[in-house]
């Protein structure tokens, strides 16, 4: 089983998921899943018939009796197209006498009434266990995947039927008027031919259901192995080590071409020993021609050069410190070296160009994105006090009266509640932007504003009193409910004390 060659990603999923992946393994592959199921089904389908020729309303019990052989014909597709190996009809020619009849004895009898049989077949058909180590196989896997397994086949059963009978329907309403047929006609078994128009609609409802439920079965089976065996860390660790075998491949390969470089730039002592001995030779050459040449001053030098102080031609090499190393006056370098090295030196220097330009741009699309959240944070700073007063609610505020309780407190006991209150909450507004440089924006509702004298107040006492003040203000100017006198009484009270010099109201 090649893990990195399947066409689906193999990672844990719920038991609904799983299901859905088995669904879509049979669209993706409906072609040999389907090819597969009629080159069984379809021959057995009119075996039985001949064979039970007489009696025809066995067929449909047979066929459902013979569905775990059924079953393992697109079991054998899907495992095959879903490893990256779908498998010719050949092929599946040829392996199709052993799936019909490994554990068939098995399969028909005890094993036949398994409920979660989709689950189950993968251990018998792929894995090929058998008795005791199929049993704790089966165990291994656990009910975690039985348990869903089991509501498959309930579900798959029950839209079986569902299909046989919408099938019956489609007929009947094809079915002209002027035909003279009844809808009992159709699911009427009393004759052979109404038998086998039956038998025909039981084989539509199985083809149609029961690819999808072996899949959905395999794709359980695939997700319990899933769980248990940790493919998809497996699969996630073969990726990341492919990932660094072509990563130490390019990483070895720069390494050698860096030897090589520096191989090329260093000067090398057998070079030194080639270009030594070529030069002693070209000597030995030139000393011959003049040996050999009729003029007399030629003969003369080819003679001197033969003396023994001027035959010496040979390379030394000593060890010595560098810092006795006396300084060379600095020579030209070879046209090939120097062209090397400037190349080099463009290279890195777009490289490092090409760098910074990179980080610039990196540097920029972060600044960008990081923007908007800036700008958000000092749009959230808090408003600071104005210095002035600000405009009230109304009017320009002003400086409240002094005795604007009394004034209130004359308003109440003449009957006008709202307009004491109103008096009461104006006064206010007005003691607050004047005394306590508290903004208060025209626009403001009641609650804006004790919204803003919670965020600016510190006094507890204060916020107390204009709360309870806003409170009694909204009822009676909205739901026209009026407070308490003694509420009433107790707010023009409390009102000089933080707005005004404190005196006693009349009784």
């Amino acid at each position: 089983m090649q893990l990195e060659a399947a066409a689906a990603e193999l990672r844990p999923r719920n038991p609904w998921e799983a299901t859905d992946l088995g669904v879509a393994m049979v669209r993706r592959w409906i072609g040999p899943v389907y090819g597969a199921w009629f080159t069984v089904t379809l021959p057995l389908f009119l075996l039985l018939h001949l064979l039970c020729w007489d009696r025809w309303w066995l067929v449909p019990w047979l066929l459902w009796w013979l569905k775990p052989l059924l079953d393992r014909a697109p079991l054998y597709v899907l495992s095959h197209a879903l490893f990256g190996d779908p498998p010719h009809h050949r092929q599946f020619e040829r392996a199709l006498p052993g799936l019909l009849f490994r554990q068939a004895l098995a399969a028909l009898t005890w094993r036949r009434f398994d409920m979660a049989r989709s689950f189950t077949l993968p251990v018998t058909q792929l894995e090929g266990l058998t008795g005791k180590t199929r049993r704790q196989r089966l165990r291994d896997l656990g009910q975690p995947g039985r348990g869903p397994a089991v509501w498959l086949t309930v579900v798959c059963a029950n839209l079986e039927l569902a299909l046989d009978f919408a099938l019956v329907m489609l007929i009947w309403f094809l079915i002209p008027d002027f035909v003279a047929l009844h809808f009992s006609d159709l699911v009427d078994d009393s004759s052979e031919w109404g038998q086998l128009w039956l038998n025909v609609v039981g084989l539509f409802g199985m083809s149609l259901v029961e690819p999808g439920y072996v899949a959905a079965g395999f794709a359980l089976y695939l997700n319990r192995r899933t769980e248990l065996e940790a493919w998809d860390l497996e699969l996630g660790f073969r990726r990341l080590a492919a990932r660094l075998t072509r990563v130490g491949q390019v990483a070895a390969g720069l390494a050698m071409l860096a030897v090589a470089l520096s191989l090329l730039t260093m000067p090398g002592i057998g070079w030194a020993n080639n270009a030594d001995s070529a030069l002693c030779e070209q000597r030995r050459t030139r000393e011959a021609e003049l040996a050999q040449s009729a003029s007399p001053v030629q003969q003369a030098l080819a003679e001197t050069l033969r003396e023994p102080e001027l035959q010496v031609c040979e390379t030394q090499e000593r060890w010595r410190w560098r810092e006795d190393q006396t300084p060379e006056p600095p020579s030209e370098p070879e046209p090939r070296s120097d062209g090397f090295a400037h190349w080099f030196a463009v290279v890195v220097e777009t490289l490092l160009w090409f760098a910074f330009g990179l980080f610039i741009a990196v540097a920029g699309w972060w600044a960008i994105r990081k923007a908007p959240r800036t700008l958000a944070r000092l749009r959230q700073r808090p408003v600071r006090l104005s210095s002035l007063p600000v405009q009230g609610r109304d009017e320009p505020l002003s400086p409240p009266a002094a005795d604007l309780a009394d004034q209130a407190w004359r308003l109440w006991n003449a009957g006008q509640s709202r307009e004491a209150l109103l008096m009461l909450y104006r006064g206010s507004l007005a003691g607050l932007a004047t005394h306590y440089r508290l903004p208060a924006p025209v626009s403001a509702t009641e609650d804006e504003c004790l919204r803003l004298a919670t965020t600016h107040l510190a006094d507890p006492e204060l916020l107390d009193f204009f709360r309870r003040l806003t409170r009694s203000w909204q009822a009676a100017a909205y739901a026209h409910r009026a407070p308490d006198a003694a509420i009433a009484q107790a707010l023009c009270q409390q009102w000089p004390r933080y707005f005004a010099a404190s005196h006693e109201l009349p009784a």
